[in-house]
């Protein structure tokens, strides 16, 4: 999300005017200085790896659970999850580099062979060389070749932390839309009892001949809608358990029944507490400083590597006599070094130069991105807080109180069916308009949690 400042000046400056005007310049002035503050402060994140908050909770065995807790789940996705299990492999392919940075030497040894003739006045005698050389590495480039992967391991080790903790939360929040789809049905159960019970209560009255029979349509239209509402709830209930299977790595296409209740309603905590945790705990702020420290990394390999190598020889040859006498040998050792006059490694080098670059901008834009989001994240869920707590003072509170009174004042006729439907319908409504407020309070937590980088709420054991 990015962030735009807006300035206006006034176009007449009273005197007034003036002095704020010329404190609004001093502030100008000041901006830079205030922006390199914020922005060492984000590029000074420890280039080290945080690991996510996962519970304690032992591994479940699918072929025998027959309900899982939030817990549970947690700790099955993370070792299970397809997604982490990609970035996982990820880092086997890293460390297949390493393997074959630690050979001794950069090249293998080359051995020569020769053989031919040597002739003077028509006569030959047959004449053979053999050599080895060997190129060899002075200038120190394989330690900063194995210092860049190992600085490229941890780039993918922190990669990994994000997809854990991009799938922790992520379950999160589905375990909590289930949660919620599980009140919605209950709820819609409740409901379609009451259908049920006017509808009943409207057949006894036809029956005894105190009211019409075009009564009952509009009960059993009631009726319908409210057996439709409990249809709906359970279709996305399969749905949510389906997806929660799919993300989480389960085997089945969906998991048994979840444990657990639901967080209270809260509001956000300090923003500014949380802009702390997230520079702390966020693991994409994690990975853009190791990408840094890689691109540092590389900047000193291909330096090095513009340093030449020396290939040192040995070779043995001996020369055939045309006329069978004793045949000269000759042993020689040699040092051959290039001379770097036009390849310097000037394009590695340039481009390691441009990556670096490269890196401390996105881990800048990472770090605004991040907190300009969170910020807005922190107030959405403070106002669906309290949306939630008002739909729950004026609608869930007294709505048992109220489908009661309306049933009671139904079967005593003081109100008609078409009466008692409008009602219902608007207690409908309203009830509908709550869960939708629930659902989006707990996608908002969810939100927030997954930018603040830790839980929101710490528990024991969770990151600070």
């Amino acid at each position: 999300m990015d962030l735009n400042k807006y300035t206006s000046l006034p176009k007449r400056i009273t005197i007034a005017g003036s002095f704020i005007f010329a404190s609004a310049l001093l502030s100008l002035a000041m901006l830079p200085a205030a922006n390199a503050q914020k922005r060492e402060e984000y590029e000074n994140i420890p280039a080290e790896l945080s690991e996510p908050y996962i519970p304690s909770a032992q591994m479940v065995d699918p072929a025998t659970a027959t309900e899982l807790s939030l817990d549970e789940l947690l700790v099955f996705a993370d070792q299970n999850a397809p997604t982490i299990r990609v970035a996982r492999a990820e880092v086997e392919r890293v460390k297949a580099d390493q393997t074959a940075a630690r050979a001794t030497f950069p090249e293998n040894p080359a051995l020569g062979l020769g053989a031919g003739p040597r002739i003077i006045d028509g006569d030959s005698g047959m004449s053979f060389e053999v050599s080895l050389e060997q190129t060899i590495e002075l200038s120190g480039a394989r330690g900063l070749r194995l210092d860049a992967l190992q600085a490229a391991e941890q780039v993918a080790l922190a990669e990994v932390n994000e997809a854990r903790w991009a799938i922790h939360v992520e379950t999160h929040a589905l375990y909590n839309d289930l949660l919620v789809n599980i009140e919605q049905r209950d709820q819609a159960q409740r409901f379609l009892e009451f259908a049920q019970s006017l509808r009943d209560i409207a057949q006894r009255r036809i029956d005894a001949g105190e009211s019409s029979p075009l009564t009952l349509f509009a009960a059993d239209a009631d009726l319908a809608r409210a057996g439709n509402e409990v249809s709906r709830a359970n279709e996305d209930e399969t749905r949510i358990r389906a997806e929660i299977a799919a993300v989480v790595g389960w085997p089945s296409e969906s998991i048994p029944p979840v444990t657990g209740e639901l967080e209270p309603i809260r509001k956000a905590p300090d923003t500014k507490v949380l802009l702390k945790r997230m520079r702390n705990n966020h693991p994409q702020l994690r990975t853009r400083r190791l990408a840094s420290v890689l691109a540092e990394r590389r900047i000193q390999f291909a330096d090095r590597e513009a340093w030449p190598n020396p290939t040192l020889g040995l070779s043995y040859e001996r020369e055939g006599e045309p006329d069978a006498g004793p045949s000269p040998q000759t042993w020689m050792f040699s040092v051959s070094v290039p001379i770097p006059l036009w390849q310097r490694n000037q394009g590695p080098r340039q481009r390691a130069q441009a990556d670096l670059s490269l890196a401390e901008q996105k881990q800048h834009a990472a770090a605004l991105k991040l907190r300009s989001e969170l910020t807005a994240a922190a107030s959405a869920l403070t106002a669906t807080a309290e949306r939630v707590e008002q739909y729950d003072r004026a609608v869930i509170a007294p709505l048992e109180q109220n489908l009661t009174l309306l049933q009671r004042a139904y079967e005593l006729g003081e109100v008609d069916i078409y009466q008692i439907s409008q009602m219902r319908e608007s207690l409908l409504e309203a009830h509908a308009r709550y869960i939708d407020a629930r659902h989006e309070y707990y996608q908002a937590a969810a939100i927030l949690e997954g930018l603040v980088g830790a839980e929101l709420w710490p528990t024991e054991g969770s990151n600070p």
